[in-house]
């Protein structure tokens, strides 16, 4: 499973096992890449695994507060910043802090369960799997599919929806047996089975914009837009890699491209001509 991963994560690779439960990462560096913030990363007590995709964008606030409660560090990684919230805090309560883009598995030996999450918006993915035997689940379908006893079938409903309408949601696959989690999803699996949740849900934001709607002017609203563009622009360019903007040649990437420009001067841009 962890060589058809293999792209994803050049830099580095790990795994993590106990009697019911195994782990494999494969790692992309983009903040902190010291050996120290590799993974699966354990708690210092090693009752909590974390195995995580993504970014969350303002762990250095969440840092801040967990060390106002007296958690210490020992990277500055947000991988480690994703751990200590879940031991912490627990998923229920740390997942919709979680302003980023994110999948991962996180295993609480305190009360034996196994936790799956997916981000709000479902940028990042998570496949999902029950073979009867084993419970599989990877960023990619084709993690699974290496996999000797999952078998190989086409969902032919799902191919004929996506070659009809030319895209899908992102919670469905086309292969017959593989679930995604869905945007928003909080899995806890344990040996009872699986309670499924979901820790957010767009139209709540849709009723507090329109509660908020009929009293707020049109001048408040474009300096409230602005704000929130330009701390969630600033929030991106945290890496410890180099990083670069792919411009369309509309007005939101060029936007977007100039806000960057203002917290990372070295930023480069590139633009795809899909003539060539």
């Amino acid at each position: 499973m962890m060589q058809a991963l293999a792209y994803r994560g050049p830099d580095d690779d790990g795994n993590w096992n106990n009697a019911r439960l195994a782990l494999g990462h494969r790692r992309l560096t983009i903040i902190d890449p010291s050996p120290a913030a590799r993974e699966p990363m354990l708690t210092a007590s090693g009752d909590g695994v974390l195995c995580y995709n993504g970014e969350v964008y303002n762990f250095r606030a969440l840092r801040k507060t967990l060390e106002s409660e007296g958690l210490t560090f020992r990277t500055v990684s947000d991988t480690e910043v994703v751990l200590q919230a879940l031991h912490h805090w627990g998923p229920q309560k740390a997942v919709p802090l979680f302003d980023g883009m994110f999948s991962f598995a996180y295993f609480d030996a305190r009360d034996e369960a196994l936790w799956l999450a997916r981000d709000r918006l479902g940028i990042k993915p998570l496949s999902v799997a029950d073979t009867g035997e084993r419970l599989l689940f990877a960023s990619e379908d084709k993690a699974i599919l290496a996999c000797h006893d999952f078998a190989r079938r086409i969902d032919t409903r799902e191919l004929t929806l996506r070659l009809a309408w030319q895209s899908r949601d992102s919670s469905y696959s086309v292969f017959d047996g593989i679930d995604r989690l869905p945007p928003a999803g909080l899995w806890k699996i344990t040996g009872d089975g699986i309670e499924k949740r979901r820790f957010w849900h767009v139209l709540d934001v849709i009723e507090t914009a329109r509660i908020a709607e009929d009293r707020t002017s049109d001048a408040e609203h474009m300096a409230t837009l602005e704000r929130l563009l330009e701390e969630s622009v600033e929030l991106h360019c945290i890496a410890d890699a180099n990083l670069a903007t792919a411009c369309s040649g509309g007005v939101d990437s060029g936007l977007i491209t100039a806000l960057a420009k203002r917290f990372r001067p070295e930023l480069h841009s590139y633009v795809i001509d899909q003539k060539l």
